[in-house]
Formats: C-alpha cells, structure tokens, sequence
C-alpha cells in the first residue's frame, strides 16, 4: 500500500482583526442590565439613553445608541427592515440579542434551551425579543445563529447511517489511523470505533498518483455495481474519498455526479470538497465527520427555516462556523462538519474586539456556560487558528478556532466517585431538568446550586432569567453529597467549586503552559452565563495579573455572532520548494479563489466588498510540520515571503535557519466580507453607588457581609475593592476578597488578582 506523505500536524495564524464598538447605558438608569462594548451597528457613536423594559418578566435594558449607520449592502433593505439578531444555543440557555441599526436600541434576552427540538428554542427566542423590542417580525434584517445540533450529534453518535467508497486497497485507512496514540506504554490502549462500520466502506479499481496523472481511470459499470451494493445498506449518506484526491479529484467528480443520480435521496461528500490537503486519513476523516452530521444538520436546518417562514419571518439565516465567520444556511448545510465549533467561536470573534478595546494583546477567552467550559487565546489582538484537531475522538483537518472544551458549566453535577472522592461533572443536568434550584424536576447538585448554596447567587437570579432560585432544593441536593462524603453542606458546595475550578484552570494551562506561555502575559475574559461568578479564582490560581470582565458576559457569543463576517477558506496542497514556487503562485491563488467566491456569492448575493487574505504554510525542508504566514497585498516577493516565515518559527520555536530551503505545504485562501463599519464608545461616569442590598457570602469557609452591587450603577472610574457581588441581566460577577476592582472607559470591570495588602 502507498500513503500520501504524512501531513504536518498543527499550524497556527491569526485571524483578521475585527473592528471595536461599544455600547454603555445612560448615567441616570438604574436597571438590573446593562450595556455592550462590541456590536457591529454603526460608524460612529455619539450618545446613548436607557430605559426599563421587561424581558423574562423582570427589568431588563433598552438601549439606544446615536450615529450614523453603515448600510448592509447584502441581500436586504436596510432602509425598511432594521433588526439584526444573533441567537446562540447552549446546553442550558438559548441567548439572544437584538440590535435596531436605525435606532441603536439594543435587546437581549435568555430562554430555556430544548434540546428535543433544538429549532423551537430559536424560535422562542426570536418571538420573545420581537414581543419585548416591540418590533414586527417583518422588521427583522438577517438572524445569524450559533447551534450545539453538529457538535451533539457527534458526542451522542447519533448521525446518519453511512457508506464510502475508497481507493482498491486503502479499505482500512480509516480503521489504523495514524500510529500515535493518547496512552502511549497502554499496550490495551484501544483506538477509537469509527463513524460508520468497516463492511460500510466500499472499494473501487481506480488510481491517481501523487503528481495528479490518472494511472488507472475508474470505470462506469463499477459505480453502477457500488450503487448497487449500497442500496442493500440503506444509507442516507456516502462519502467518497480517493487517493491523492487533492491534487486531481476528477475521479471524485466523476463517481460522486455518477452516485448522485443513480442515488438521488442520498447525500454525496466527496473529500476534495471539504478537506482539500495531503494526507488521506485525515482527510478521509474529516469528510466522513461531514457525512455522518449532514443530513442531520439539513434537516434541522430545513425545518428551523420553516418555522421561520410559518411565523412570517423572511430575514435570510446566517450560521456561525468554526473559523469565526459565517455563510447562508444553505451554503453552511453541505459543509456541516464547519459548524463543530459554531457556539464558541462566536466567543473569540467577540474576545477579539474586546481585546483591541482594552488595549490587551493577549487575552484568554474563559466561556462558562450551562454545560461546557470553552477556552481560546487571543494573541496580538487576533484569534488563533489551528488547521487540525481532536473532536470527540475524531480527527479534523478545516481552519477553525483553537478552542478547547471541557465538561464544566453551572450545569456540571457534582458526584462521589468509588474512592469517596468528591467529582464535578463532565455530566451535566442540562436545561432539563437544569439545577435543582431550577424547580424544573432537577435533584442532583450542580455547580450552579453550590453557588447558590454560598449566597454567590441571589435568590432571584437575572442570569436564570428573573425567576426565582430555590435555596431549600439547592441545599438539599448538595446535601446528599455531604452526607456522603460527611462534610457540611457548605463545606460541599466550597468543594464544587474548587474542583470545577481545578478543572478548568487545567483547560487554561493546557492552552498556554503547555504551549509555552507564560499566563502572566494574557489577560482573562470570563464570559457565559457562569463565567464572571469563577473568573477572579481562575485569575488567581492560573497566575493572571488581572481580569477583564465584559459589559455583556452572559451572551458574550451571541453578541460575538453579530460581529463577525461572511467569511469561506480554501486550502490546497501544493508540495514544493518556495523558489521554484514563485512563478506559479499567483495562478495557484487565482485558481483557488474560485470555489470560496462562489460560496461567498451564495451567502450574500453580491462579492463588491469582498477582502482576500493570502497565506501559504510553510515549512524547512525535511520538517514535518508547517507554519502558516500570512502573504502582503501586491506582488508576492520571495525575501519577504522568507522573512516572515524565519520570523514566525523564531517566535513560535525560538529559533530558525535563516538560509535553509523553505518548502511550500499548501496555499489557503480566506475571502469575506464585512457587515459593518464601528467605532468604539465611552462608558459614562457616574456618582458614587451605593450597594443595593447585602448579603452574606462564603468565602473560604467564612461568612462575610457582602455589599451587592447592579452593575449600571458602577461607572467609568469607579474603584473598590472586594468582597463584592456585581449583578446584571444575564450574569453575576464576584470579587473575592482582598481584590481590587474599577470600572474602565469602555465599561469593562478590571479584577487585580492580587490581594491588597495595608
């Protein structure tokens, strides 16, 4: 058996930056909400006003935002039609937040997620706001949406029954995967099951070599006798992934048009489509991911557009993607395995734009949600790519975000192992039945009853949506863990947390010790629903100098999603060295425009402000890895092309061979466009606040009077230090001890880590 040459393994670049905005409430409003920094509605902002409004049935924000507007020029009428919203799903909550770009106004709001009917949440959400903002539905311009469907039916493996056809004697590539492996002296380390059964994958007589000659060309009545073998699976899917595919995929082309109409109700992938880069397995892989989410994914996405047309909304659907941008539903429905990342990334998109607001280079993105704990890093103000990872024990090769993600939310329940050992997650009570303080049928402690259970939460909690919080069914569930481990109920929930926080401060250190990073460099940005309650601990025992809390942590994603751009990537490999490159690479981009314009032209109808960003992976030759460095606009010159690459390994590995032979892995293109022209505003100054009410609050094993403070209260400028509870619409901040706070310009509260001594 011949391979394709071994892929290099992980790459980095950053992402385009996106502009700054801010929002800020009115000096005299007095509301349990508050006002966000980055929201891509207009060019220049110059006044803001707040009002009450009832969201969830409590007081909730109305902001209006002065300035002028910079009209989308898309698929729409921005002149009649005003309301943007992004809708972000989690395992707990369903956020959403609507944005009026004639008026400025700007809503948010929190529904229960269903995640037996994933669309009904969305629609929920979308009613609720429109009932609350006053708007019609026929107001709303676009809906751009993050969505958990892709990345369930992965962890669930519930996805579609599938067939592939593969290169004669390459049956089991998908089955002896590469020869690394998580336990390396486990001599009963078992690799994990693939997506689809190995009598599933169907071989054809048919070779293209490594240069792209066809050297034996497949033959009709062969795909005619696979599609027979493959009505006997009944199958809603088949892949189609072919040797050195990359570099020639006419025999792709040519089986996966022949299967299609041979096989009209069964969806076709071919691997030159999703993946175009060297290596089989992990191309394979990948398309086979996408094969297995796709007619799961349509479906959901066919019947939320229905639902959406039965309500009389006509506001195109954008869907987020790993890589921070978006596409038309349409277009993202055959490029599903693009959405594994579609909730998070809208996090980094929205860290991005806080990090240049705040003046941060470096910044950690801490997302705590319902169910899961997402962490990225923001370096030199810009998301960072990888061109492959694990997912759910499955290999990936797409440009997307470098997030990590573990089992640890307010959902997490808390359990005694067989050692006695008190656990936290990764299980989660999800929305249903949700914590028990939730009075939704939940009875197992979660980290959101420990919270509760400490007075870090009030009884009523705006982040839970303004209902109340039971603290007697909190208790008694936390109580059960007591019991058994023969601590008290407070000495419990204390232990939740700091073994939730042990949990994620490892995710952390993964992503910048283990990288290399010092953590005092970076700041952290806790966000979700249950970010900013663990962000100054995590701070602290991760060695960061400060946090940096944003004005609108609980649906920090959601408001991420109306940030970004349509945005499609292409990557092809083209092994070679750079100097005998040269002539050849500005046809090799030409080419590789094409497939990324069509996508783009799709989403949006027109391609007029569509920006190029050009980069070429890069490599010493003989590495078995690469670099990716972006390319300038203008001419390519070969010494500048070297420069950056000699750059980017020094600061990457510390070192470089300045004068050794660069070899070209791949070109990637990256094509977008821009939905908005922003400009940050100032948070207002206000009198000092008084505290709203106290409470006693455990730190520590010790009880403390706690001022609580509502967070438009606290203006720019505003210092204390804590103990401190910071409520708002959508979350709670808490400061613990000792530590110093203020509130910045822009209206982020700054956490110092480090205790105030006399």
């Amino acid at each position: 058996m011949v391979l394709e040459s071994a892929p290099p393994q992980l790459s980095q670049s950053h992402c385009r930056q996106h502009r700054n905005t801010s929002l800020s409430p009115d000096a005299g409003t007095r509301i349990l909400s508050f006002k966000f920094q980055i929201l891509p509605i207009v060019a220049a902002v110059n006044l803001y006003t707040c009002s009450a409004t009832g969201i969830i049935g409590q007081p909730r924000l109305t902001c209006r935002l002065g300035g002028a507007l910079s009209p989308l020029n898309l698929n729409w009428d921005a002149q009649t039609v005003n309301w943007r919203i992004g809708i972000d799903t989690g395992g707990t909550f369903t956020d959403v937040v609507a944005v009026n770009t004639s008026t400025g106004d700007l809503r948010l709001h929190k529904v229960h997620s269903t995640p037996a009917q994933p669309a009904q949440a969305v629609i929920d959400s979308v009613l609720a706001i429109a009932d609350h903002a006053g708007f019609e539905l026929g107001d709303i311009a676009l809906i751009v949406h993050g969505s958990t469907v892709a990345t369930n039916v992965v962890i669930t493996r519930t996805g579609a029954a599938m067939a592939m056809v593969t290169t004669k004697g390459f049956r089991d590539v998908l089955l002896i995967r590469r020869q690394n492996r998580p336990e390396l002296y486990n001599l009963r380390s078992r690799r994990p099951p693939a997506l689809l059964p190995r009598a599933n994958i169907l071989e054809i007589t048919e070779r293209t070599l490594s240069d792209g000659t066809i050297d034996v060309p497949v033959q009709d009545a062969d795909i005619a006798a696979l599609a027979d073998q493959i009505r006997t699976l009944d199958v809603e899917a088949v892949v189609v992934g072919l040797l050195n595919s990359y570099v020639n995929p006419a025999h792709e082309r040519a089986i996966g048009e022949r299967l299609q109409g041979l096989l009209p109700n069964v969806s076709i992938c071919l691997s030159h489509q999703i993946s175009r880069s060297q290596g089989e397995f992990e191309r394979f892989s990948t398309t086979v991911l996408n094969g297995y989410i796709q007619p799961v994914v349509s479906s959901y996405l066919e019947h939320l557009e229905e639902q959406l047309r039965t309500h009389e909304i006509t506001a195109p659907l954008f869907m987020m993607k790993s890589n921070g941008g978006v596409s038309a539903a349409s277009v993202t429905a055959a490029r599903s395995v693009e959405m594994l990342l579609s909730g998070p990334a809208g996090g980094v998109v929205a860290g991005c734009a806080l990090a240049r607001q705040h003046s941060t280079e470096h910044l950690i993105t801490a997302d705590m949600g319902g169910t899961s704990f997402d962490v990225a890093m923001i370096y030199d103000g810009a998301g960072v790519f990888t061109q492959e990872r694990m997912f759910a024990e499955q290999t990936i090769r797409l440009p997307m975000m470098d997030i990590d993600t573990i089992g640890a939310g307010g959902g997490s329940i808390g359990w005694v192992d067989v050692g006695g050992a008190l656990r936290v997650g990764p299980q989660s009570a999800g929305a249903a039945p949700g914590p028990a303080c939730y009075s939704r049928g939940g009875t197992q402690p979660t980290v959101t009853d420990a919270n509760l259970v400490l007075g870090r939460l009030a009884t009523r909690s705006a982040m839970a949506g303004g209902f109340e919080l039971d603290v007697a069914a909190a208790r008694q569930a936390v109580d059960t863990l007591a019991t058994a481990l023969s601590m008290s109920i407070e000495e419990t929930a204390e232990g939740m947390l700091h073994v939730v926080n042990a949990a994620m401060t490892s995710a952390i250190r993964r992503l910048t010790v283990e990288r290399g990073h010092d953590p005092a460099n970076f700041s952290l940005c806790p966000c979700g629903g249950a970010g900013p309650l663990h962000g100054a601990e995590l701070g602290r025992e991760i060695g960061m100098r400060e946090v940096v809390v944003p004005a609108m942590p609980g649906v920090f994603s959601a408001a991420g999603m109306l940030l970004s751009e349509l945005r499609e990537e292409q990557i092809h490999c083209h092994l070679g060295l750079l100097t005998d490159m040269m002539p050849g690479l500005p046809e090799i981009f030409d080419e590789l425009l094409q497939e990324p314009t069509n996508r783009l032209l799709a989403s949006s109808g027109a391609t007029e402000r569509m920006s190029v960003v050009r980069r070429l992976r890069l490599r010493y030759l003989g590495q078995g890895h690469d670099l990716a460095v972006n390319l300038t606009d203008g001419p390519l010159q070969q010494d500048a092309i070297e420069h950056d690459f000699h750059q980017h390994h020094s600061r990457a590995y510390g070192y470089d061979f300045e004068g050794d032979p660069v070899e070209v892995v791949a070109a990637w293109v990256s094509v977008s466009i821009d939905l908005q022209d922003t400009k940050a505003a100032v948070w207002p100054e206000k009198p000092v606040p008084a505290p709203v009410s106290r409470r006693s609050v455990i730190f520590d094993g010790t009880a403390r009077d706690t001022p609580v403070y509502e967070r438009p209260d606290l203006g720019a400028g505003y210092a204390d230090s804590g103990p401190a509870i910071i409520e708002q619409a959508d979350t709670t901040t808490v400061v613990l001890p000792g530590m110093a706070f203020r509130v910045d310009a822009c209206g982020q509260i700054i956490i110092q880590t480090g205790e105030i001594h006399a």
